[in-house]
């Protein structure tokens, strides 16, 4: 998924294709357009059979154990240049990462626990403000995923051991790595009663157009699910809501809660990966340069994709405490 649960304490967007006149920053006040975001943040993994051993009968695929049950610190941050007083150029790199629920249909009697699964994904883009709620972006964005412990699955590189070859640790490229890179249309409409906290509802819908190869690459573009051939680029079309819930009478506590379905189209597949994800947590306001949110994560991939052999799927749940300080320059 391209727009994952942090978005929750974020500017949302509505689409624009035209973004109008910008007006240029004077020369004396250049610097104070710029704000730089860092986000230290705890994610645990919490699924919960991520670390459970093989059933009878059934053999071991996966994880180290010093990596059965993942938590991590890890720092997100950003840069945003403010070109007039709607229009933003903003630069963001998060990090996300989580483990899998276990999975018993990737092979005959085999069963997969994969430990930490360390995604990466950064993106840059434009983004307006046009009032009455709507806010559009215009982005790009590039996703990695830069390691898989305790197995070559499709991370950027792997030992020469973990591809089944001999020469110890040398490290190689892996030809089935994740690389989800495209160009985004992302538009977003706050809407309902005004609360203390604003209008309670904001719905998200993206456009992306993900550039691929027309003819799949050599032992690429795996088909696990049977229910469709490989194609090349593609545009997919994830959605959100999002609902801020005034039930305390302090407007510096936000609750709130988000269900996105999310597509994503990684190198190594034939069709888009679906997901239906819920979100739930609380944001403290501390001040205007930073807030502090306690966000619990649930993804489940749809059946309707060929994300893994049927009749298992996909499973991720993490808890994630993050600090987002922000100041000028």
């Amino acid at each position: 998924m391209q727009r994952t649960a942090s978005s929750l304490v974020t500017a949302v967007a509505a689409v624009s294709l035209l973004l109008g006149a910008a007006v240029p920053a004077r020369a004396d006040d250049f610097g104070s357009r710029f704000t730089l975001s860092v986000a230290p943040n705890f994610q645990v993994s919490t699924a919960g059979d991520q670390a459970a051993g093989p059933p009878a009968g059934f053999s071991k695929l996966g994880y180290t154990n010093d990596n059965a049950n993942p938590q991590t610190l890890q720092l997100d941050y950003g840069l945003d240049f403010k070109i007039d007083k709607v229009l933003h150029l903003f630069y963001e790199h998060s990090n996300f990462d989580y483990a899998l629920g276990r999975i018993l249909t990737v092979a005959p009697h085999v069963s997969l626990t994969t430990g930490i699964l360390a995604d990466r994904q950064d993106t840059i883009g434009l983004q307006r403000g046009f009032g009455h709620g709507l806010v559009g972006q215009i982005y790009y964005f590039n996703k990695v995923r830069a390691d898989v412990s305790g197995l070559c699955l499709n991370q950027e590189s792997c030992t020469s051991a973990q591809l089944g070859g001999t020469q110890g640790g040398a490290v190689t490229g892996n030809p089935s790595s994740i690389d989800d890179h495209g160009y985004g249309l992302h538009g977003g409409y706050s809407f309902g009663p005004k609360t203390r906290l604003g209008q309670p509802f904001t719905l998200g819908v993206d456009a992306q157009y993900i550039p691929r190869p027309s003819i799949a690459p050599t032992g690429e573009a795996a088909n696990l699910g049977g229910l469709g051939s490989y194609v090349g680029s593609q545009w997919l079309f994830p959605y959100s809501l999002t609902v801020k819930i005034p039930i305390f009478p302090d407007p510096t506590i936000i609750p709130l809660a988000e269900y996105e379905r999310a597509d994503v189209l990684y190198r190594a597949e034939a069709t888009p990966e679906v997901y239906n994800l819920i979100a739930a947590g609380i944001v403290k306001v501390i001040n205007k340069n930073a807030t502090l949110s306690i966000l619990n994560v649930h993804l489940n991939g749809c059946k309707c994709a060929d994300t893994v052999p049927p009749p298992d799927n996909v499973r991720i749940s993490v808890l994630e405490v993050k600090l987002d300080l922000h100041t000028g320059l």
